[in-house]
């Protein structure tokens, strides 16, 4: 009889610990909600992702679970749930960019919980303030029309200028150079140069605390441009492979500058470009890039308001690199 009690109370100890220990730990976090002042933001949508694996019958790897709500006055939201240790979050709401981020717990406590335990996690929503008609374009992989040569790329046209294209204003001045051999054995450089000489390019680092889905200046600089840009890539046996590319480059550029006698802007269209040059030993080039023709510094884009007729995959494409 005392043998049989002994196991009960152990059982009724044991099992719940032994249960919890093939359970998924839970995750509680606070997404505090402001704006770039640091005021709170009321009636914000927001959604929390819970990593989970994938149910039985549905394969390997993993799916989310998604707990949607508001924030209060306080721009405070709450919520708790199971999963992996990184729990995902974002947040919008209409006149504001959408901001989205992730929160990684450090570990799990003897309650099969994720700790810290309830972390309150500031999210910052960007006011949207001035979107505008831009000229949006990927040019997808294009072929240049000439090696080892300047050659003239319209921002407005979307093409090349003539005779290659139709374009009538060389924006963007590429030259391609390349010596191809093999895709083991090449080498290639592409130059960027422009028309004028305060016309010009400089890369744009946007910060890795940036939550925002628009990681941008609203507006472009005026100083701080360089009039070309160099970009190179080589293979050989022996020497292996060099580049000098930027996986997460963006640049802001001014074009079409138009300066009085003492040098003074009178006036110059700005842009943007949201990703790497592409280019290849073959003789192929790819860019992507926002043209805001209406002689202001603005680069807020409102991608209802394309000047060129969007593809489905171009816009599938600009819209994810904003």
């Amino acid at each position: 009889m005392k043998k049989l009690l002994f196991v009960c109370l152990v059982l009724v100890f044991v099992f719940p610990c032994v249960v919890k220990a093939f359970l998924l730990p839970t995750a509680k976090l606070t997404l505090k909600v402001i704006d770039e002042q640091g005021l709170p933001v009321k009636g914000a949508d927001v959604t929390i992702a819970y990593e989970v694996p994938k149910a039985a019958g549905r394969g390997w790897g993993s799916d989310n679970v998604f707990q949607r709500g508001s924030t209060g006055e306080n721009g405070l939201f709450s919520a708790d749930g199971e999963g992996a240790s990184t729990v995902g979050f974002s947040a919008e709401k209409a006149g504001y960019y959408t901001s989205d981020d992730s929160f990684h717990f450090k570990s799990k406590s003897l309650l099969n919980r994720w700790e810290p335990w309830n972390p309150t996690i500031e999210v910052v929503l960007k006011k949207k303030r001035n979107p505008v008609s831009m000229f949006s374009n990927n040019t997808d992989v294009i072929k240049s029309p000439i090696v080892n040569e300047p050659v003239g790329y319209d921002l407005e046209k979307g093409d090349w200028v003539t005779p290659y294209g139709k374009g009538t204003t060389s924006d963007f001045i590429f030259t391609l150079r390349t010596n191809y051999k093999s895709y083991s054995q090449y080498q290639v450089s592409l130059t960027l140069g422009f028309s004028n000489k305060d016309d010009g390019i400089q890369e744009y680092l946007s910060s890795d605390k940036d939550q925002s889905y628009f990681k941008w200046p609203f507006e472009a600089p005026i100083d701080g441009y360089k009039n070309n840009l160099s970009r190179e890539k080589s293979d050989s046996p022996g020497n292996g492979m060099f580049k000098n590319t930027k996986e997460n480059a963006k640049y802001i550029f001014r074009v079409r500058t138009k300066v009085d006698k003492t040098g003074k802007i009178i006036s110059a269209n700005y842009g943007k470009i949201p990703e790497e040059f592409g280019f290849d030993p073959t003789g192929n080039v790819r860019f992507s890039y926002y043209y805001n023709p209406d002689g202001t510094q603005n680069l807020e884009f409102d991608p209802e308001k394309n000047l060129f007729k969007w593809t489905r995959e171009q816009r599938d494409h600009m819209v994810k690199n904003p």
